[in-house]
């Protein structure tokens, strides 16, 4: 048999075979480099994120009344809004104190990776498209007991979320000798709120209140509340989970403003912010226990009249 040498071929093909496994392994190379950055920045990203939640958790578990009167007392003096940037949780906790004074926060206690090493914080009166939420049970309240709202001061109070919720607004007054006014239906409102054209028919849960209103925003002149006797406005919600932000007039010098905390932590490059709104100093009020009336099969519960 006679055998044809084709070694000019041969050569050119190995060639090619050589040239393509090369391209493809430094693919697969490549792929893999990518892939093992992607699970190094997930994981740098997961931890930053962590850590700028457990910042907020340690700001939340302090004294929070002190907390309230320094961040109300400094932003009204820097203006608006304050910027901490630190290297270390030390650092950090250092800088706030200084801002604040002793409000029991301890970062210290963290556990703090070596990866992290850069954190920033920014405190600033919360805009009204924001707010803490709200479920049944819960309240918020704007207590005026301690308060002497200026004149033209006008707080609203803005519901950014839609859908299928209602509340009640509650007017809690004072009857000028330390004790409170006998309710009265005119004092409790209920609304809804619902995407589109949709209305309140049909919707309340008893036949006890006065009117219903479809609203995104309950605007109230705290000044002539104030001197009509109110000691507290509440607002309780009846069905589905209701976010709350709060906006005031100038006049108002955001005595009544809640406040927006953002803590961002860096790790090996990885920035990730977490934020939290805490309620103004006014948003207190009795249990929300107290909100709510005993029935029987004849009617709300009194005692016997003799």
């Amino acid at each position: 048999m006679i055998m044809k040498k084709y070694s000019g071929q041969a050569i050119a093909i190995i060639m090619v075979i050589l040239v393509v496994a090369a391209v493809i392994g430094a693919s697969l190379y490549s792929r893999m480099i990518r892939n093992k950055g992607e699970v190094i920045d997930t994981r740098e990203s997961s931890k930053a994120l962590e850590q700028s939640g457990n910042i907020l958790d340690a700001f939340i578990t302090t004294d929070i009344r002190t907390l309230q009167d320094g961040l109300y007392d400094k932003l009204t003096e820097e203006g608006g809004k304050i910027t901490i940037k630190a290297t270390s949780l030390d650092d950090l906790t250092t800088k706030i104190e200084e801002y604040f004074g002793e409000i029991g926060l301890e970062l210290e206690e963290l556990a703090m990776d070596a990866s992290c090493s850069n954190y920033k914080m920014s405190f600033e009166f919360a805009p009204p498209s924001e707010g803490p939420e709200y479920n049944v049970g819960d309240v918020m309240a704007i207590n005026l007991s301690n308060v002497t709202p200026p004149e033209n001061c006008e707080v609203s109070l803005n519901f950014p979320q839609y859908g299928e919720k209602i509340f009640t607004v509650k007017e809690v007054y004072s009857d000028g000798g330390g004790g409170y006014k006998p309710y009265e239906l005119a004092h409790m409102r209920v609304y809804c709120l619902l995407q589109g054209s949709k209305n309140c028919e049909g919707m309340s849960p008893t036949t006890s209140f006065e009117e219903w209103m479809t609203k995104p925003i309950l605007t109230y002149d705290m000044y002539a509340l104030k001197n009509s006797g109110l000691t507290e406005l509440r607002v309780i919600p009846l069905k589905g989970t209701i976010e709350i932000g709060v906006s005031s007039s100038p006049q108002c010098n955001n005595i009544f403003d809640q406040f927006l905390i953002k803590a961002t932590s860096i790790c090996s490059g990885q920035e990730r912010t977490m934020q939290v709104i805490i309620p103004s100093a006014t948003n207190f009020g009795y249990d929300p226990m107290f909100d709510y009336t005993i029935y029987n099969s004849n009617g709300a519960l009194a005692p016997e009249v003799l």
